[in-house]
């Protein structure tokens, strides 16, 4: 008699996981009416990105598609009430993306991460003189860019930062979450803003690096791309044969 009175109450698994499954749905159905417009722009960061990745031939396809399946996992997530997992995945997505240009451009270095050697450096990816979207890199690439490229590689490391605030569980950023799986307008809006201002800057990077070896100017869907997207910059509409207009 003892030990039936001992032994713990077996949970009910199914139901449990079909509770979480309620809440996470009645998240979405909130966050898509107090936030669609902006869950729209980050949809159409990932629909941006895809006209690139399908024309990028090189081994750091790959990476660029995982990094867009993080973005699309880290849209689910903000959606469904995983907040702490959305900015998560939104770093992810970041340092993919960063990293398989990093690659594309030392390709020995890139072997080494594949067989497991040598680890991605975000800091060096971003370093101010040698780093993607640094004077140096840019001049190589795309020299037009030099004066917008300092605020896209800043928009990258600032969000990178944010987001690791979540993944270290600073207390800051961790006290704004709800306590259990609940909607949050404020988190959902917060996340919004980070995605679209470090998936601009991904795209910003895929342009310097990409542009002129796909032609970029004369594709009709990536300079309907440049044009939504950079068609404030003058460097972009110079490019683009917009510059009088």
């Amino acid at each position: 008699m003892k030990e039936a009175l001992d032994s713990p109450v077996p949970v009910d698994m199914r139901q449990y996981l079909q509770d979480l499954q309620t809440a996470a749905s009645q998240c979405s159905e909130l966050a898509v009416i107090d936030h669609r417009g902006a869950l729209g722009k980050v949809h159409q960061v990932d629909d941006d990105l895809k006209q690139w990745v399908a024309r990028i031939s090189g081994p750091e396809v790959d990476q660029l598609r995982a990094a867009r399946r993080e973005l699309a996992l880290a849209e689910f997530c903000a959606a469904s009430g995983l907040y702490r997992q959305a900015f998560a995945s939104l770093r992810l997505f970041l340092e993919l993306s960063f990293a398989a240009v990093h690659f594309s451009v030392h390709e020995f270095e890139r072997r080494r991460w594949k067989s497991d050697k040598s680890d991605f450096s975000w800091s060096r990816a971003l370093d101010e003189v040698t780093g993607l979207l640094s004077k140096q890199f840019v001049d190589e690439f795309a020299p037009q860019c030099q004066g917008d490229a300092s605020k896209y590689a800043a928009d990258a490391a600032r969000t990178y930062r944010y987001c690791s605030q979540f993944i270290h569980g600073k207390a800051r950023v961790s006290d704004s979450l709800p306590g259990a799986l609940g909607y949050s307008s404020e988190a959902v809006g917060d996340w919004c803003v980070h995605a679209e201002r470090c998936g601009t800057a991904v795209l910003f990077l895929l342009y310097v690096r990409y542009g002129a070896d796909l032609g970029a100017p004369t594709d009709p869907a990536l300079s309907e791309v440049l044009i939504s997207r950079f068609g404030h910059l003058s460097s972009i509409r110079v490019s683009l044969g917009l510059a009088n207009d």
